[in-house]
């Protein structure tokens, strides 16, 4: 009789040979069996997570990368895949604050800019996420990329005004215009603050 062990890595080694050829439901059976060997097996969710993912099987794709979460809570790949399938399924709560997740994971791993597009996407399903605009803004500004820092600090100085905040929102203007002195759009919205009027709206990120 073969050992567990044995069992689980032919199976697994089956499933890699069928996804590679791209014959999914071979794979996510291989992978299956695999499970039943180690259920909590974190390679193998994932792994089964992309087969049925590939095959269309949305709900149950995103049910074994909940698995693969909580076994596995930082490794950002199953929160990233979490994301991206709750926001297929139309639970977009629940997509953004995956999708936060992993950008701080991905950051963890040293990897900003998987970080960075895990955030852009928050922006994209919702322009006025204050925190995904605030985790923007610190990374692009660590990474010297001033120009993206600023306007994430105008974002968030406007979801600030609209909140009636308005000892912040000069603060994060004033941060904007420290990191791009000469910029048009600071410039704009230091004047909208100083005769009262409300500044833009941030825009709604591509994609991401």
């Amino acid at each position: 009789m073969p050992g567990r062990d044995e069992i689980f890595q032919k199976s697994m080694n089956e499933g890699h040979s069928a996804a590679w050829d791209q014959e999914w439901s071979k794979a996510a059976a291989a992978y299956r069996r695999a499970l039943e060997e180690f259920p909590d097996h974190p390679k193998a969710l994932n792994s089964l997570g992309q087969a049925l993912h590939q095959l269309n099987q949305v709900d149950e794709a995103l049910q074994i990368y909940l698995r693969a979460v909580k076994v596995s809570p930082d490794d950002p790949v199953p929160m990233e895949k979490m994301a991206q399938l709750s926001e297929r399924v139309g639970d977009l709560k629940t997509a953004m604050e995956a999708a936060i997740r992993a950008g701080d994971l991905f950051l963890k791993q040293r990897d900003p800019e998987k970080a960075l597009q895990n955030w852009v996407h928050v922006t994209s399903i919702n322009p006025e996420h204050a925190i995904a605009h605030s985790r923007l803004a610190q990374v692009h500004e660590k990474l010297g990329h001033s120009q993206q820092a600023a306007m994430e600090y105008l974002a968030i100085a406007s979801i600030l005004q609209r909140a009636g905040n308005a000892e912040k929102t000069q603060e994060m203007v004033n941060k904007a215009q420290s990191l791009v002195p000469n910029s048009a759009e600071v410039k704009q919205a230091q004047t909208l603050l100083r005769t009262g009027q409300l500044l833009p709206k941030p825009i709604r990120a591509k994609g991401g």
